[in-house]
């Protein structure tokens, strides 16, 4: 049931202009029952952190993968620059791809922002160069900011909260915890999102938690076994026949 991509959590400090959350993708790189370091597949849209940077993550509360570490910034430069309306969105596709075609950068949109990630080790005065000729005598182009590998480090992120969120989820709180369950491990299940989704689970419906106490876990197992969608994580609560099985 393992997945190749699996979405961490990431979680900011209460501030106004900030989000609660925000979901990125990743690849395990050393993970484990209960989390462990992931690669980061896609930029965030709040802060300064990329496409290729690892970070540590454990299962939270509510079953999640919560972000509760960066271990290292890939040797790369994030920029972040903008468009006005005035410039069509497929004006600003052709400009994002002329600075990575043909190299392994790649680059972002949400909205008027594109956030890209440049070919690992070009250096900060070639980006300056390749954004001076391709946006510098455009109206309407704004560089936002540029992010180096020393910018995105632990100690320059201020707007992430890193602290693990182990509150369970209000409509029940179960004393049950997915990865310190032996039970798993010993069924070979140690994939941390398979591990969020029972989790999950066991925090939505006091009937799992029940049955998983009991040492019913084949049951609930094959149970997530049928599921076929994309996120376990998302699962809905066992309904009908299915609190039969449990």
């Amino acid at each position: 049931m393992g997945r190749e991509q699996l979405r961490l959590r990431l979680r900011f400090v209460g501030r106004a202009d900030l989000p609660d959350t925000e979901d990125l993708w990743a690849q395990p790189v050393d993970a484990h029952d209960g989390g462990g370091t992931y690669r980061l597949l896609n930029t965030s849209f709040v802060v300064p952190l990329g496409a290729g940077d690892v970070v540590r993550a454990a299962i939270d509360g509510r079953g999640r993968l919560q972000i509760v570490d960066i271990v290292r910034p890939c040797d790369r430069v994030l920029t972040v620059t903008g468009h006005e309306d005035s410039v069509s969105t497929e004006e600003a596709q052709q400009v994002a791809q002329g600075w990575t075609e043909g190299t392994d950068g790649w680059t972002e949109s949400n909205d008027n922002v594109l956030y890209t990630v440049w070919p690992e080790g070009l250096p900060v005065d070639k980006i300056a160069g390749a954004l001076q000729r391709s946006i510098g005598d455009r109206a309407g182009w704004h560089l936002y900011a540029t992010a180096l590998p020393a910018d995105r480090v632990r100690q320059q992120h201020e707007e992430i909260l890193f602290e693990l969120d182990t509150d369970a989820p209000p409509v029940f709180e179960t004393a049950y915890w997915a990865p310190d369950d032996q039970a798993w491990a010993d069924r070979g299940v140690t994939d941390p999102e398979t591990l969020a989704a029972i989790q999950t689970l066991a925090g939505e419906d006091a009937q799992v938690a029940a049955a998983l106490l009991n040492g019913k876990h084949d049951r609930v197992l094959a149970y997530l076994q049928r599921m076929s969608a994309e996120d376990p994580r998302s699962l809905p609560p066992l309904e009908g026949t299915l609190h039969d099985e449990v």
